[in-house]
């Protein structure tokens, strides 16, 4: 492949938009002590409920040992809990704190913010459009155990 090419390669243009929208995110969110990961466990649980470390991991695409660092870090800053489960001792369970709570807000107005610098331009039509293609490219290349999860 020719450099041209690698620069108009599809592939090529998501990883650089990624990288960008990575770095827009922790920065944002650095404004509040979260990272990007953190901001998503933070939501998840908002939105969602308590959960177990394993649900979340799975929700959220992330390796146990990425997710137990996440996980350390959330409770060290007093945003969740970690609790055994009433169920399974074995099982712990995630939950936000008040203080947790507080932060989905700001969380939701950054995502707002950055949707609306990225989509500047687009109509309601391109914007659905582009949903709808990047869905079907994670579909075209989500591992084999993940797509037996979500049908």
């Amino acid at each position: 492949m020719k450099e041209k090419e690698f620069h108009n390669a599809l592939g090529y243009n998501i990883h650089v938009l990624s990288h960008f929208l990575q770095n827009i995110y922790n920065e944002k969110l650095g404004e509040h002590g979260l990272t990007h990961s953190q901001s998503r466990v933070i939501y998840f649980l908002a939105t969602c409920g308590s959960q177990s470390q394993t649900e979340l991991q799975q929700r959220l695409y992330i390796r146990p040992s990425s997710m137990n660092g996440i996980i350390d870090s959330l409770l060290k800053h007093g945003r969740i809990t970690k609790e055994s489960s009433v169920r399974d001792k074995r099982t712990k369970m995630i939950a936000l704190t008040p203080s947790g709570q507080n932060l989905h807000a700001s969380i939701i107005q950054i995502v707002r913010d950055i949707e609306n610098q990225l989509t500047t331009g687009m109509s309601d039509d391109e914007k659905s459009t582009a949903v709808s293609l990047l869905k079907k490219m994670q579909d075209n290349i989500r591992p084999e155990e993940l797509r037996r999860d979500r049908e």
